[in-house]
């Protein structure tokens, strides 16, 4: 098994990744091919924004889904 550290750094260089290339993709969809550099920044910042939303989000419905299994697999099991 690797270091955990260096694991978690290497899907935070995933993340960042990722949101390079939406960022690239959005902006070749609208036709924008260059950008001031503090633009791209917030840019970063909003998708970052973002992710940990939608993080926390597809945490809680994992959660409730694990949840709802436990509890339908308990009511089937007691019947």
């Amino acid at each position: 098994m690797k270091n955990p550290s260096e694991e978690l750094e290497i899907l935070r260089e995933k993340i960042q990744q990722i949101q390079d290339e939406l960022i690239q993709n959005l902006l070749g969809y609208v036709e924008v091919y260059e950008l001031d550099e503090d633009v791209y920044q917030k840019m970063i910042t909003l998708i970052n924004q973002y992710t940990k939303s939608a993080f926390r989000i597809t945490k809680a419905i994992e959660a409730q889904e694990i949840i709802e299994l436990v509890l339908l697999n308990g009511i089937k099991n007691k019947q």
